[in-house]
């Protein structure tokens, strides 16, 4: 376990991120929480796997490549390593509101970590998060717990590749009340916030009573004076016309729509802009809020006033909020951001969205929903419900639910298209379509399975397709698009 006792000299954003590893326990913290110092706190490794080994010495649960001399082994170089894999499945819990874990980990060469979600009577697990990127230290993710009314378990699935030193270590597990977007930075983990480095202008922990030689900090807000914390950045260092700081919230791993609410102050000498964006998985970005020219405050006076801004968030798909301070001299002033919050209502009810995107959810278990078909193309789609076998999957809901199916035998001729569209969706949004496939068959053209954005006046761009085979298993996909007009 030599790997686990490396210390690399970090940048401020790996710093950010690793110093979580001296977090203490919170009274905030809900059942599920674990440090593993003494136990695994109900934790329980599934017998069908390998099991993860609690090490008392380092407080870490860990999964770990198969040792090369492994009894029974030829000794020959040719013959492969096994992967491992283990799946610790956490004490049954019931949280009835929305809620965040947080995630300590370490992987090291070909390795994977995986976190799902275990609801009884459903056939399959719900991934929440993934990751196979390795690490010199230990790193914190961010998983949104969605409120349940009916109990569950958190599935940690590790796998260690075949490669000499492939492992995955799990530290700590915090799970806490509320939104992973949500902070007062007064933890040392920052809630999973991550300073975008920039040579010379980047976001810092300010507060705790440090005071600069250069300047006057402002009280925190979250406890009105100058023990508390909060993130500052400062042009100081400013070296180009346009330098900017940013400082990204851990990615959301559930859809959000609401109202995102945050405090800051800013004074301004000679320039700086700031501004909220949301960042996709795609890197896409897309403003929020922009800060006028009256939203100022001279820190030299004592003490500032903090402002206090609400912005509606609709995010149907999984996005970054990100904090952009720009900078244009080396006299551009100071900001600071302090208490980010969410709540699930819309800032206002006048700005609420006109369109639910859930109308165009189906799991196909009574009907069509709002979808139809279209007969004039080709045969149309059945819904059908299979009972489970080893020769066939059942439905991906269930297992023993209803799906849509389109059957070549069900058609008069070879070469045929069946199609089901969905209700109109509005123009102008963003969207991220998640569904569950499976393709069978050995004739297969090259787009067996195709998804089409329907334009008034019957014009159709096509935003996905799919030609390979899935062996009869449910594979997900996810396709985001936007349209400047209405479409299905």
């Amino acid at each position: 376990m030599a790997f686990f006792l490396k210390n690399k000299a970090a940048m401020l954003q790996i710093y950010l991120l690793t110093f979580v590893a001296t977090v203490q326990a919170h009274s905030r913290l809900l059942p599920g929480s674990c440090n593993f110092e003494s136990n695994t706190c109900g934790y329980t490794s599934d017998a069908d796997f390998t099991s993860w080994v609690l090490h008392r010495d380092g407080h870490f649960v860990a999964v770990e490549a198969v040792n090369d001399d492994v009894e029974g082994s030829s000794g020959s170089d040719i013959e492969p390593k096994k992967e491992v894999f283990g799946l610790l499945l956490s004490p049954f819990l019931e949280h009835d509101e929305w809620s965040c874990m947080r995630l300590v980990y370490q992987i090291t060469e070909s390795a994977h970590l995986e976190v799902l979600q275990r609801n009884e009577g459903r056939s399959f697990d719900k991934p929440l998060w993934s990751s196979q990127a390795p690490s010199d230290s230990w790193v914190i993710a961010s998983v949104d717990l969605q409120n349940s009314s009916e109990p569950f378990r958190i599935v940690i699935n590790g796998r260690a590749g075949p490669s000499a030193g492939s492992s995955v270590a799990v530290f700590e597990i915090h799970i806490s009340p509320g939104y992973c977007l949500e902070c007062d930075f007064e933890e040392p983990h920052l809630c999973g916030y991550n300073n975008q480095w920039n040579v010379n202008v980047n976001w810092y922990v300010g507060g705790g009573g440090v005071q600069l030689p250069y300047n006057n900090m402002p009280y925190d807000h979250t406890y009105h004076n100058k023990t508390g914390h909060f993130m500052y950045v400062d042009s100081s260092y400013t070296k180009t016309f346009r330098e900017v700081a940013k400082l990204v919230s851990p990615m959301a791993t559930m859809p959000l729509s609401g109202c995102l609410s945050f405090q800051y102050q800013r004074s301004e000498e000679r320039g700086n802009l700031f501004s909220v964006f949301t960042r996709d998985r795609l890197g896409q970005y897309q403003e929020l809020w922009r800060a006028g020219l009256e939203n100022r405050v001279d820190f030299s006076s004592a003490p500032g006033e903090w402002i206090h801004v609400q912005v509606d968030l609709k995010a149907p798909y999984s996005v970054q909020v990100v904090f952009e301070v720009g900078f244009n001299s080396p006299r551009g002033g100071h900001m600071a951001l302090d208490d980010i919050s969410f709540s699930p209502e819309f800032c206002s009810t006048d700005t609420e969205p006109t369109f639910d995107p859930s109308i165009a959810n189906c799991d196909f278990e009574s009907g069509l929903c709002l979808y139809t078909q279209d007969r004039a193309i080709g045969p149309s789609w059945r819904r059908v419900s299979v009972k489970p076998n080893i020769f066939r999957n059942g439905d991906h809901t269930t297992g023993a639910g209803s799906f849509l199916l389109a059957h070549s035998r069900l058609g008069p001729r070879s070469g045929y298209v069946s199609s089901v569209i969905s209700p109109t969706l509005p123009g102008n949004t963003k969207f991220c379509l998640r569904f569950y496939f499976s393709l069978r068959g050995f004739n297969q053209t090259e787009q067996a399975l195709a998804v089409y954005l329907l334009q008034q006046g019957g014009k159709r761009e096509k935003i996905w397709t799919q030609a390979e085979k899935s062996r009869g298993i449910w594979i997900l996909a996810d396709v985001t698009f936007q349209t400047s007009q209405p479409a299905k």
